[in-house]
């Protein structure tokens, strides 16, 4: 028998027998037999087929993920282990975060350009003081991560719940100070007003950041937050956007029944349901209605970094006039560009990144909180 699949061309034997297999336990099983089976069972497409099968369709971040550990075998031993370390909570494997952590110490200007970033840490009564320690370890590792790989960072920590805390004002990345800052932290509890906490990132990086510095928020929350508190804060993140250069948003769902739409939504997803009728009326229409599907494109041209804006509102965020990075479009839809995968990109990146590569799942767990 051996002797016939010996005589098969590997390309033949992985149609007909690797690729149909949709266990890996078969699979290793089967690799354990010979030395050619083992290299074939090997092959980096074979296991980025069976991941989409597991965990979906790779999206950008799984794409890098994958390279930093040497390929899609790796990867899926990495997120296999994870996953039984973390159960019953959903948390990514090392390489998930390093790849996310990395979009924050990208670039448009050079290695000398200054990277600012503000994490906001959701402090409200719906999470619990596990969550909340996960919050503050991953500011602890992404600025770790990036003193190590930006020359020029800064940092600061805003807590939010029905108002905000700054806990570290926007400096020079200090890991020493910076653990004694998250570890004197006091969970505020109350409310989920994201709106008000995009609002503080902005006065912090407009009064704070150098004038071309690359501007990252980061909202680290279980999203838990009405459709017009979300349209708010969408709103806020739209004129944050439009008044300063180089501006993106990420999320990191964070607690029990993280609301990953509304999270999208905030940082440059279609919205989960129309605008409120009680909204005020020079409020921008939701991408989603119909009015802003008919809505004029003409306007949307590309900002500063690549990135897309849209004018959510005259008022500034940081106050005094707004600093426009050169894109203006129709009020009544937030812009968008094409990526270079075809897909469109939310206005909310400096890279024109889909909401969806801005997104990860920090520390979540599929159920009601408690």
């Amino acid at each position: 028998m051996l002797s016939h699949v010996a005589t098969v061309p590997d390309d033949v034997l992985s149609t007909a027998v690797l690729e149909r297999m949709d266990c890996v336990r078969d699979l290793c099983a089967l690799a354990s037999t010979s030395k050619r089976f083992r290299q074939l069972s090997a092959c980096d497409s074979l296991w980025k087929a069976l991941w989409s099968v597991k965990w979906g369709e790779p999206v950008a971040l799984t794409i890098r993920a994958a390279a930093l550990a040497g390929g899609y075998k790796q990867l899926f031993g990495s997120k296999i282990l994870t996953d039984k370390a973390s159960a019953p909570w959903t948390k990514p494997c090392p390489e998930e975060l390093k790849a996310s952590i990395e979009k924050l110490t990208k670039r448009v200007n050079g290695e000398t350009q200054q990277v600012c970033v503000v994490f906001l840490v959701d402090g409200s009564g719906s999470v619990n003081a596990e969550e909340f320690e996960a919050m503050l370890g991953f500011v602890l590792e992404a600025s770790t991560q990036l003193q190590a790989n930006v020359m020029d960072c800064q940092v600061s920590v805003v807590q939010f719940s029905n108002d905000v805390r700054v806990e570290a004002p926007l400096a020079p990345v200090n890991l020493e100070a910076l653990l004694k800052v998250t570890q004197g932290m006091v969970r505020m509890n109350g409310g989920t007003n994201v709106a008000v906490a995009v609002q503080k990132a902005g006065q912090l990086l407009k009064r704070d950041a150098a004038a071309d510095a690359m501007r990252h928020v980061i909202l680290l929350t279980d999203g838990r937050v009405d459709s017009y508190q979300a349209h708010e804060a969408r709103q806020m993140a739209d004129q944050l956007a439009d008044e300063q250069r180089h501006v993106s948003l990420f999320a990191y769902g964070v607690g029990r029944g993280v609301d990953r739409a509304e999270l999208l939504h905030i940082i440059g997803g279609v919205p989960t349901c129309p605008l409120p009728p009680t909204s005020s009326p020079s409020a921008p229409a939701p991408a989603s209605a119909p009015a802003a599907t008919a809505a004029p494109a003409a306007g949307a041209v590309s900002g500063g970094g690549g990135a897309a804006h849209s004018t959510a509102s005259s008022t500034s965020v940081g106050g005094g006039n707004p600093v426009l990075s050169g894109a203006v479009t129709s009020p009544a839809a937030p812009a968008a560009s094409a990526g270079s995968d075809g897909r469109v990109a939310g206005a909310l990146s400096a890279w024109g990144e889909a909401p969806e590569d801005r997104y990860l799942a920090l520390c979540v767990r599929d159920e009601a909180p408690w």
